[in-house]
């Protein structure tokens, strides 16, 4: 059986989004053929975990999970309002790299590991695989699941900063003998900004493992109709007026305020918290936290309609693509999606005709949009997506981790 060796700082115990890629991956490499050993990280400052994520693991997997110099210390400047960036290049996980690069290379020695994968963000785990791969001189594949120097999130304090940090993304380009990202945006830029990549890179999307829906609990008991939001609200990310809006429509419609429950699942802050109770909108807004990915799935399951949120204006919102989608996807329910009218995540929903597209201000098309699908629900009229199993495919995690496979068969020879 051929070996590789994953890179990644986000991994199980760790949850949220920045897991799946690797894990649904690691899932499906012996599949066809391949052993995964994972290079991860043994001591993560990250808060969001869910352990029941290390069942998928599938027992072939070899992971080392590596210490990294993560001290609170590294968090500090953020309480004081201070750029992580004045510190820490490329991010606050430099504090791993001499030990994973150390302990790393000892792996590719010792188990005679074919190939190596980089993912990122982190970026660190990106400079990690290109320094392996030139202790080792295994083939290399980084994976940007988030542009780099050119990502609209990442502020850096001055230029110096950006041409440093411009300097470490050549260098890994460079060094990597294919490049796998998960928009064709990212791979755009990259091409636009290096020509040489062109030859050697590839959009692999994120997407749904189908057994994950296998096994799921659907409620028989009557309910009141339900919308649920799964994800993270942060910054500019915000459900704001989608409360407003639904504040003002349930105090005109008092048949709508009895029957409507809206689930928020996810990694918010206290302003969202703060925001339903100054609205007084407790009785129909249920803030569930942070959920086990399992139960997150259930709730999909046994939701009328997914609410998509992606309200940051201008080419910031326009980019994101958030992995969650591809889930509401695989859930086939009709998705309620407040996101830019031009960006990836419209164009992915109106490509399946799975959902309705709605401006991240428009209060009006909310409104209608809410009783559009309330009518429809009471008149037992809201049925699941039909979506043609040969685009469903293209989002399969076991498909993409082929797709995968292929290329490291590619660069192995």
């Amino acid at each position: 059986m051929n070996k590789a060796l994953l890179i990644a700082y986000h991994y199980p115990p760790l949850g949220g989004p920045g897991v799946f890629r690797t894990l649904k991956f690691t899932k499906y490499l012996p599949t066809y053929d391949f052993q995964p050993y994972v290079l991860t990280v043994k001591n993560p400052m990250y808060k969001l975990k869910d352990p029941s994520l290390l069942k998928e693991i599938p027992p072939l997997t070899k992971t080392k999970r590596i210490f990294s110099f993560e001290h609170r210390i590294f968090r500090s400047p953020r309480l004081l309002n201070l750029n992580l960036k004045w510190f820490f290049l490329p991010d606050e996980h430099i504090g791993w790299l001499p030990f994973a690069v150390f302990y790393g290379s000892k792996i590719v020695i010792k188990e005679n590991i074919d190939v190596l994968f980089s993912t990122s963000p982190s970026f660190t785990s990106l400079l990690i695989g290109s320094l392996l791969k030139n202790k080792t001189k295994k083939p290399l594949v980084v994976d940007f699941r988030d542009p780099w120097v050119t990502n609209s999130f990442i502020e850096y304090p001055t230029k110096l900063h950006r041409y440093i940090e411009k300097k470490m993304e050549k260098y890994v380009l460079m060094q990597a003998d294919y490049i796998t990202v998960a928009s064709d945006l990212i791979k755009d830029d990259l091409i636009k900004r290096y020509p040489f990549v062109k030859s050697k890179i590839e959009t692999i999307t994120n997407g749904f493992d189908p057994d994950d829906f296998k096994n799921s609990y659907i409620s028989k008991k009557p309910r009141k109709f339900r919308i649920t939001y799964t994800g993270s609200l942060y910054g500019h990310l915000t459900a704001k007026t989608f409360f407003h809006t639904l504040k003002d429509l349930i105090s005109k419609n008092e048949e709508l305020k009895k029957n409507i429950e809206v689930i928020f699942a996810g990694n918010y802050g206290k302003e969202t918290e703060k925001l339903v109770r100054e609205l007084k909108l407790e009785k129909n807004v249920k803030l569930k936290g942070y959920l086990a990915h399992r139960k997150c799935i259930n709730l999909l399951k046994n939701s009328d309609v997914l609410l998509l949120l992606i309200t940051i204006l201008g080419s910031k919102g326009k980019e994101i693509l958030t992995g969650k989608i591809f889930e509401y996807i695989a859930s086939k329910k009709p998705i309620m999606a407040i996101v830019p009218e031009d960006g990836l995540a419209s164009k992915l929903i109106q490509s399946l005709n799975i959902g309705v597209i709605i401006p991240p201000r428009n209060s009006d098309l909310i409104k209608s949009s809410i009783l559009d699908f309330y009518q429809k629900w009471k008149a037992k009229e809201l049925f699941e997506s039909i979506i043609n199993s040969n685009k469903l495919l293209k989002y399969d995690s076991k498909f993409l981790t082929q797709r995968l496979v292929h290329i490291f068969k590619n660069i192995k020879k």
